[in-house]
């Protein structure tokens, strides 16, 4: 079973059987009589994986995602460490795309009612994700693996940030084509040459 596996079955929406809700099979009472795994009340995901090889400081990674499942990405990051990045560390009651947290939440609450729209964008930002995440541990996996270093947080610490550096810059980039396809697909749109 792979983390993608897991982020699949735990987003799961009945996605190309007459019962999903975002789909085009079925009809109005198939379509979402079925309760998804991935609901809107989703507020957190977590795996943890304990990798067997390596330098023991890269052996355990958690990967998080927060917000609602079908509109997140679950994201890597290395466990042995003292802090954790602002981006995912700082959420408050106040709503802010300053926050990992709100941020899906309002990716999830604009794209919900565009989900054809929005689909693409979120696919191509979960695999982004994905890719970039663990091309960054990959990396730190291959310096630690060689270092004699016995204590590694600090190096664990930078590629955490990395990661949450890049995760910031593909989760405004999302928020940005979803903004803009949600907007468009506003009830009170007219096109310009309707004047």
């Amino acid at each position: 079973v792979t983390i993608e596996d897991i982020k699949y079955a735990l987003s799961l929406h009945y996605q190309g059987t007459p019962y999903d809700p975002y789909g085009v099979k079925g009809d109005e009472h198939t379509r979402g009589i079925y309760r998804p795994i991935g609901i809107n009340r989703n507020s957190q995901l977590a795996v943890l994986q304990l990798r067997p090889y390596g330098a023991k400081a890269t052996r355990p990674l958690v990967w998080v995602a927060f917000g609602s499942n079908p509109f997140n990405a679950l994201v890597p990051f290395y466990s042995s460490v003292t802090k954790t990045p602002a981006y995912l560390d700082n959420t408050t009651a106040q709503v802010t795309t300053e926050s990992f947290y709100w941020a899906n939440r309002i990716i999830a609450g604009l794209a919900d009612p565009h989900f054809g729209a929005c689909a693409p964008h979120i696919e191509r930002y979960q695999m982004a994700v994905g890719a970039k995440a663990r091309a960054i541990i990959a990396a730190t996996d291959r310096e630690l693996a060689a270092s004699a270093d016995a204590d590694a947080t600090e190096k664990l610490e930078a590629a955490n940030q990395a990661i949450a550096d890049m995760l910031r810059t593909e989760t405004d980039k999302v928020l940005d084509h979803v903004l803009f396809e949600s907007s468009m697909l506003m009830k009170n749109g007219f096109s310009r040459s309707d004047g």
